[in-house]
């Protein structure tokens, strides 16, 4: 007798054949496949309305909960959706540890090996439309501005979307990937308004006179000034066709009438491509966030 699992000699494979016992094995590989590729979905991502969101996945389902990156959240929201394939179809709704109170649909697509989540289809006018997943503390190690620098100018570009705060080794930093941009030590508050003063601008490279120690940094979007203005933003106002550098007691600086800009110390040389690079983008603006202790600053137009 011939057992279930016992393969007929035939020249000719027909469907009778492939249907009973081809399929079966097909469906069973397609079925372990998929639910490998989407065996790790679990953990933090960073979405590009500036928020952190913590997926879950069981059994077939994404599960998450995402809030803004404000100390008391703007909005928060919950998501369970079905995964096929590469999709997953699910329904989305606020939470009152926020302030908005939205609800719907959303069809989001797995792209990039598993690493970004991209939205196909959604209701109920969702904030996001792309998430990126966020790699462990142990994966940052370098600051991005040791990394070879892009284009005429000295700078390093960056994607703003796929930035986020993370605690690397007790500190708080904005970081790009495996490497980190900006370091603020203990002040969580300073690092996320940092990083939603760089999306606000669309900030996308940062830019140095004087590597690899620079004493002067600024920030571009577009390959130009960031522009406009941003709520509740400190900043100081001067006129980019009048600053000029002197040297005061011993002093290299960056001066606007009585009041000086930028300190330079013994650096005449960087402080001269400073304003260079100030009329060059015609800076108007020195922005801070976190003064009389600055924990980041910029220009802008």
């Amino acid at each position: 007798m011939q057992s279930r699992f016992d393969i007929p000699h035939s020249p000719f494979l027909g469907w009778g054949f492939i249907v009973k016992y081809i399929f079966p094995v097909g469906v069973l590989l397609y079925t372990v496949l998929v639910s490998a590729a989407w065996a790790d979905l679990s953990g933090r991502w960073s979405g590009n309305d500036g928020g952190t969101y913590y997926l879950r996945q069981t059994d077939g389902y994404v599960h998450w909960y995402g809030e803004s990156a404000d100390a008391q959240p703007a909005w928060s929201t919950v998501f369970s959706g079905r995964i096929n394939g590469t999709r997953i179809k699910g329904n989305w709704a606020d939470v009152p540890k926020g302030r908005t109170t939205g609800a719907g649909k959303l069809e989001l697509v797995l792209e990039k090996d598993g690493n970004e989540l991209r939205v196909v289809n959604k209701t109920g006018g969702f904030g996001a439309s792309r998430w990126t997943r966020i790699k462990t503390d142990a994966s940052v190690t370098r600051p991005l501005m040791k990394l070879k620098p892009s284009g005429d100018a000295d700078c390093v570009r960056f994607d703003p979307a796929a930035l986020g705060v993370r605690q690397v080794k007790g500190r708080w930093k904005i970081v790009d990937g495996d490497h980190w941009l900006f370091d603020f030590g203990p002040n969580q508050a300073a690092a996320r308004q940092s990083l939603k003063v760089i999306r606000h601008y669309r900030m996308d490279r940062v830019c140095s006179a004087g590597r690899p120690d620079p004493l002067f940094s600024y920030m571009l979007a577009k390959g130009g000034s960031p522009s406009g203005g941003m709520a509740g933003e400190d900043c100081v106002a001067f006129d980019p066709k009048t600053v000029t550098v002197s040297n005061i007691q011993g002093r290299w600086k960056i001066v606007s009438g009585r009041r000086w800009l930028f300190d330079f110390g013994q650096g005449q040389t960087e402080a001269r491509q400073a304003l260079a690079v100030i009329r060059r983008y015609g800076f108007s603006q020195s922005c801070f966030v976190g003064r009389p202790d600055v924990d980041f600053s910029y220009l802008r137009h």
